[in-house]
């Protein structure tokens, strides 16, 4: 009987754990914390395999959590508040790393999650597979790009003289470099012109320097490929191009090969010194998005000037091509050779900057010719987004007058801006429209409107309805930075609202406040829709009338059982009907009362008086 009552015990024990569970997950938010909360920190493994133990507490069982991860370098395991990784061998010669997340699944769903990310060095020694592949740490990529892309082929400008040529950093392997097989692949302009190459090597990263013959002057340009094999296994190779110009543009004033300007529009000039004709010259203009974090530790800088980048980037890839930029910059003749000039814009609708609050935007200009294969880049870094925004009237106002007529009519604002139109607020009387945001134009800003080169919006096709006012009207239709945008906003200059304080002349003409229908309305006791809260009659009037021109009267002081209101034109902001709405009769009787419109005082106006009769 003892043993009994104790497994009744222990089964009414379990069923409570059970119902406290279940309680505790619909009632409170499941709890879940890895790493003492430090589970955003990266985690490092050793290169040889590791085992990572990582504590966590929670709210629930372990068998209601998962987690997940995506390599199959990485296997985990749950054990009594402990996240075990294992991480197998780095065996190839480049860093690598993986996300996992530890998520709580309750009744089918996901729900709290933490992402714990894993980073595992490479180790030379350890890399047990040949590998030999092109490499530079100039471009802003993972050392798994190079080795995973391995026909990567980089083109080196070189020196128009003779000249010895030196590089650290051409390409990465765990193999003897001076043992590779060496084969340089000349153009049909010229042979051996290359001398003494020789490699040096760091780890392994190898480099590589050779003697170099002057080109010759009947020359414009030649090339020259380098090929490195491995002649026991001849699918590992890496290749090098070199390209030898004669006459090659150059800046002026190198300095301002990277230029940083203001947001506001303004004439930008750059002075190239070349001797080829102006009509073999071409220049793109272009736009790029940088990471933020990358400008402020310079690392985009050191990119776009390595001709790793400049002699390989393809600007399709990267999204840079913007057509509509190229009439807005040219190059012209001068003194030294020719200059690019033309007029900046920051403006993120008309330069197209993807996600603008977290990448910067840049001007890219590359300038190319007929006679040989250089690319010669310049760029112009904006402002950051959230540090420099403007928004003012066309003349870089915050306060601008607008007359109108007094009739309902059109009419356009103008706004100077780098924002997007979508980032724009209005404030306004209830009697103006602002056409909605046409989504099928690029970009999309409100229909019939027009973004004009640099930073002008023109918002056209603005509706005020007529002034029924025997005195001027005086409105302000304002136009702000939306809250979300000044919320992530860190400029020291306030983003204060543009105001267009508009002044609408006054009505000169006769009043109209009449009715055709009549005015003894007859209301049934009760609705055929039980749903239907009000019984509903609707007068038509014609009136030049506002509604605050109008007041409604109810001489009968037991009217409460019905309500009017005036209905307006849209297009003429007049009074254009009134309706009423009487409550369902329950008294057990008839009843009545009388709604009287009196019109503005001293314009031989008559009030229309309505009689509203109900039934029980």
């Amino acid at each position: 009987m003892n043993t009994l009552r104790y497994s009744l015990l222990l089964l009414l024990g379990g069923l409570l754990s059970l119902i406290l569970d279940s309680c505790r997950s619909t009632s409170e938010a499941p709890q879940l914390v890895v790493n003492e909360g430090k589970a955003s920190q990266p985690l490092v493994a050793r290169s040889e395999g590791d085992t990572l133990r990582i504590p966590f507490t929670s709210s629930i069982y372990d068998h209601r959590l998962q987690i997940t991860e995506a390599e199959d370098w990485i296997d985990t395991k749950l054990e009594r508040g402990m996240l075990l990784i294992y991480v197998a061998r780095n065996s190839s010669p480049t860093k690598r790393t993986a996300q996992l997340t530890l998520q709580i699944i309750e009744r089918g769903e996901r729900r709290e999650a933490q992402h714990i990310t894993v980073v595992q060095p490479a180790s030379v020694s350890l890399a047990s597979d040949r590998y030999l592949f092109a490499y530079t740490s100039a471009l802003k990529v993972s050392e798994d790009y190079f080795y995973h892309n391995p026909g990567i082929v980089f083109t080196l400008p070189l020196p128009a003289s003779a000249s010895l040529f030196e590089t650290k950093e051409a390409f990465r392997t765990n193999l003897d470099a001076t043992r590779l097989t060496t084969q340089l692949e000349y153009g049909s302009e010229s042979r051996d012109w290359i001398h003494d190459l020789k490699f040096t090597h760091q780890g392994d990263i190898w480099g590589l320097s050779f003697r170099l013959d002057a080109i010759p002057q009947s020359l414009e340009q030649r090339r020259v490929r380098l090929r490195l094999s491995d002649p026991e296994h001849p699918n590992l190779s890496v290749a090098l191009d070199f390209l030898q110009i004669r006459r090659p543009l150059s800046l002026v004033d190198p300095t301002k090969e990277i230029q940083s300007l203001g947001a506001l529009p303004q004439q930008y000039r750059l002075e190239l010194r070349t001797d080829i004709p102006l009509e073999k010259l071409h220049l793109t203009t272009y736009v790029r998005s940088v990471d933020a974090s990358d400008r402020a530790d310079g690392s985009d800088d050191r990119q776009i000037r390595s001709p790793h980048w400049q002699y390989t980037i393809d600007p399709k890839d990267y999204q840079m091509e913007r057509p509509e930029l190229q009439r807005h910059f040219r190059l012209i003749k001068t003194a030294s050779g020719v200059a690019i000039v033309g007029q900046t814009s920051s403006n993120n609708n008309l330069l197209d900057i993807s996600s603008p609050s977290l990448f910067d935007g840049q001007l890219a200009f590359l300038v190319t010719n007929d006679l040989h294969d250089q690319k010669l880049w310049s760029f112009v870094k904006l402002p950051p987004y959230k540090q420099e925004l403007y928004l003012a009237t066309s003349g870089m106002k915050k306060r601008e007058t607008i007359k109108l007529p007094q009739e309902a009519s059109d009419f356009s604002v103008k706004l100077r801006l780098n924002t997007s139109s979508d980032d724009i607020e209005w404030v306004r009387p209830t009697f103006i429209t602002i056409p909605d945001k046409d989504w099928g134009a690029s970009p999309a800003i409100p229909q019939g409107a027009t973004l004009t080169y640099p930073d002008l919006l023109t918002i056209n096709n603005i509706r005020v309805t007529a002034n029924p006012l025997r005195s001027v009207r005086r409105f302000v239709l304002q136009a702000k930075i939306s809250t979300y945008i000044q919320s992530e906003y860190t400029g020291r200059t306030p983003l204060l609202p543009v105001d267009f304080v508009c002044e609408q002349e006054p009505f000169t003409g006769s009043y109209i406040f009449s009715t055709n229908e009549g005015t003894a309305i007859d209301f049934a006791g009760d609705t055929d829709d039980s749903y239907q809260q009000y019984i509903i009659a609707t007068v038509a009037l014609q009136t030049n009338l506002a509604p605050e021109q109008i007041r409604l009267e109810k001489p009968n002081p037991r009217s409460g059982w019905v309500q009017a209101s005036l209905a307006v034109d849209p297009e003429t902001g007049y009074v254009s009907s009134i309706a009423f709405y009487a409550d369902k009769n329950d008294t057990g009787r008839d009843r009545s009362a009388l709604l009287r419109l009196v019109p503005p005082s001293g314009e031989a106006l008559s009030p229309i008086t309505f009689t509203l009769r109900q039934s029980h």
